[in-house]
């Protein structure tokens, strides 16, 4: 069932065996887990089918330095659906090495291993709907190198990306949330803290908003899946006489070790033999998208002391974040369809008014690159009634150059945190969000050797003309991270650890120190890797769904 509680009194009391905090693509992995099973289930979503304008100022938060980060309500959505609203539908999964620890990389060591969560992988993908569960080349007749004489011990180019269509995972499963009888999604609520009335160990309730109508729910468990940002501010906004730091961080954890990835494009490649480069999106027998990438190896990161990171020819643009002009433009459309097919004028101009500053945010965007981005939209719009759209709109392999993007391993670091301000406060009473990105020498080292490699590979190879001064590329990176933009991958600041005293989670997702609390979502990355989050993030929930059915 999925409702408005519209008939909730003030200080009612609903009742639960499992109350999942958050409306994303985690919570309803878990959601999906839990329908078999028969636990009475209530989902908090945090937003209504679409974001408006009061719930997207909830998701407002503080950058330190100021302009160090992009605005945090630009790549979250408080709506039903999450982050899901505004993928893009890249999935890909965790290599092997990022599970391991790492000598070269400090606190680098997940409590679970790659075999522990490569099932769950393949029931993601399933999930995603990104097909088989296939991200090595095996097909018949694929050409063995992205680019002549490149690959070698430290660069492989046999690595795959696969595309979800994508799906809004809240409109995609819709009538199976709908129609289960054990499952209660709650829209537009909103939790404001967690309750431990009698034990420090244990949450006995939640206390939650809906319409300035507050309420409580009391669950045998509690998962939280609000996203890398919502979730180290809830976990230290609810402070207790149990908890006065925080609820999971006796250890000074939660809100620590906060990463996303650091991407970009400074090399520009000539290639000679341009006909003959897999450049294209291809499609395998059941339809769905891949592409390959450049992938800095295992061998490569462990005897030069790097990141993980992986390349692929794209424009020479850079693609930061949801700025692209091709992508405002897109949204500006969409959106403007939206408005149009409301029934009357009166909801016609209330919604315009919601949505105006995303609006306004989008156009500045899209008239920066003019009418440049004209025959990217057209083809774009050919696409777009397709089941399975064309993930993105690539230049034209004739390009005089194409871009050589990078996407790198953002590295654990203690110092960078999500924080609460102690002065300024949401429309909820909670506390803004305190965003402080850093970086260490080795998450610019890895930029820098990957490149180095890649590029005297090529001029080895002979492969063509290229645009590449190695003296700024260190400027380059200092700018990127400088003024960052995370593009949607708040990763971390809740993460799986061994033990306490090196992170907020066990290999279950569970509190440590709570027998009744565990956290979902990409908060509890260990570490990074490359990868765009969204497919491990799943492959998590469906394996804490699978543990809480056996509770």
């Amino acid at each position: 069932m999925i409702k408005f509680p519209s008939s909730v009194q003030p200080g009612d009391r609903m009742r639960a065996e499992v109350c999942l905090i958050g409306g994303g693509p985690a919570a309803i992995s878990i959601a999906l887990q839990l329908l078999g099973c028969g636990k009475k289930v209530i989902i908090l979503a945090g937003g209504k089918w679409r974001e408006t304008l009061a719930n997207r100022e909830l998701n407002r938060g503080v950058a330190s330095p100021f302009d160090s980060h992009e605005p945090l309500e630009e790549n979250r959505r408080r709506q039903f659906g999450g982050a899901s609203a505004a993928w893009g539908g890249r999935c890909i999964p965790m290599d092997p090495i990022d599970f391991k620890k790492r000598p070269w990389v400090d606190d680098s060591e997940w409590p679970i291993s790659y075999e522990d969560i490569l099932p769950y992988y393949e029931k993601a993908n399933a999930l995603c709907e990104a097909g088989k569960f296939n991200y090595q080349l095996h097909f018949a007749g694929a050409k063995k190198e992205i680019i002549a004489g490149i690959d070698d011990d430290y660069i492989d180019s046999s690595h795959l990306e696969r595309w979800s269509p994508p799906i809004n995972f809240a409109r995609h499963y819709r009538q199976r949330l709908q129609e289960a009888g054990n499952i209660q999604v709650l829209l537009d609520t909103h939790l404001l803290r967690f309750n431990c009335e009698t034990s420090a160990q244990q949450i006995s309730s939640v206390t939650a908003v809906y319409n300035n109508t507050q309420f409580e729910i009391v669950a045998t468990q509690y998962v939280l899946a609000a996203g890398g940002i919502d979730n180290p501010r809830l976990l230290l906004a609810s402070k207790n006489k149990f908890h006065p730091n925080g609820i999971g961080n006796q250890h000074d954890q939660v809100g620590r070790y906060y990463m996303a990835h650091i991407n970009g494009v400074f090399a520009h490649l000539a290639p000679n033999d341009r006909r003959s480069i897999p450049f294209e999106y291809e499609k395998d027998k059941e339809g769905v998208y891949f592409r390959r990438r450049w992938w800095i190896t295992e061998k490569a990161q462990q005897e030069k002391g790097l990141g993980n990171l992986v390349m692929f020819l794209n424009d020479t643009h850079d693609m930061d974040g949801h700025r692209d002009a091709l992508f405002s433009m897109i949204y500006i459309a969409k959106t403007s369809l939206t408005i149009l097919k409301k029934k009357s004028v009166g909801k016609m101009i209330k919604s315009y008014k919601e949505l105006k500053p995303e609006v306004q945010d989008h156009l500045k965007t899209a008239v920066s690159e003019g009418f440049s981005v004209m025959p990217r939209m057209m083809k774009t719009m050919v696409h777009r009634f397709h089941k399975r759209r064309l993930p993105t709109i690539l230049p034209s392999v004739e390009n005089q150059y194409l871009g050589l993007y990078f996407q790198s391993e953002h590295l654990p670091n203690y110092n960078s945190t999500v924080s609460l301000s102690e002065t300024e406060k949401d429309a909820l009473g909670l506390p803004l969000p305190i965003v402080k990105v850093a970086f260490c020498d080795a998450d610019y080292r890895t930029i820098l050797e990957a490149h180095r490699m890649f590029m005297q590979r090529y001029r080895d190879s002979q492969a063509g003309g290229m645009l590449y001064d190695e003296s700024v590329l260190m400027d380059y990176i200092k700018k990127r991270t400088t003024k960052f933009n995370s593009a949607a991958h708040h990763l971390g600041t809740t993460r799986m650890a061994t033990s306490p005293d090196k992170g907020v989670v066990d290999g279950n997702c569970k509190v440590f120190g709570m027998d009744n609390l565990y956290v979902a979502g990409s908060s509890v990355f260990t570490t990074g890797s490359h990868v765009n989050p969204t497919l491990t993030l799943v492959a998590l929930a469906i394996r804490l769904g699978d543990h809480l059915c056996q509770l």
